[in-house]
């Protein structure tokens, strides 16, 4: 995914920023209420919702964390590859994180023939997305 990360900076969907502290906060906030509504509906047992909600916790969790390094993507594809480049490929995360925010993605989209709702899939899929913002919310005081 370098050529994809390369491509999204000449093509200006993927901008170097200055760092915003604020903004970082503001994106770690609305991630943790996506997550907590998504939690909600897990147990309401509303699965599908569950996993739109968690979807876009992660999309808020990956932008705080692109800004921690100075970076803004517009649109999710460029979010998705500089998330490989910056945090999967150093060791951050594991490649499943990026695989489970494609399901949630694919989801969010209504392309639902990809998925059975499972409860263990949702269960970590909702996982998945806490680990993220969790280890987001541990950076972002780091970088204060």
């Amino acid at each position: 995914m370098a050529r994809r990360f390369e491509a999204c900076l000449k093509s200006g969907n993927l901008a170097k920023v200055k760092r915003d502290s604020g903004t970082v906060a503001a994106e770690l906030a609305e991630a943790e209420k996506d997550l907590d509504q998504a939690g909600t509906s897990f147990k309401d047992g509303t699965d599908k919702w569950a996993v739109k909600q968690s979807h876009r916790a992660m999309q808020n969790a990956f932008r705080a964390l692109l800004m921690m390094k100075g970076y803004e993507a517009k649109g999710v594809d460029c979010l998705k590859y500089a998330m490989d480049e910056l945090y999967v490929k150093e060791g951050v995360f594991s490649p499943e994180i990026l695989e489970n925010f494609e399901v949630g993605r694919e989801i969010a989209k209504g392309n639902d023939c990809l998925c059975v709702y499972n409860r263990e899939d949702v269960e970590e899929i909702l996982a998945s997305t806490r680990v993220i913002l969790e280890t987001a919310t541990e950076m972002a005081k780091k970088v204060k």
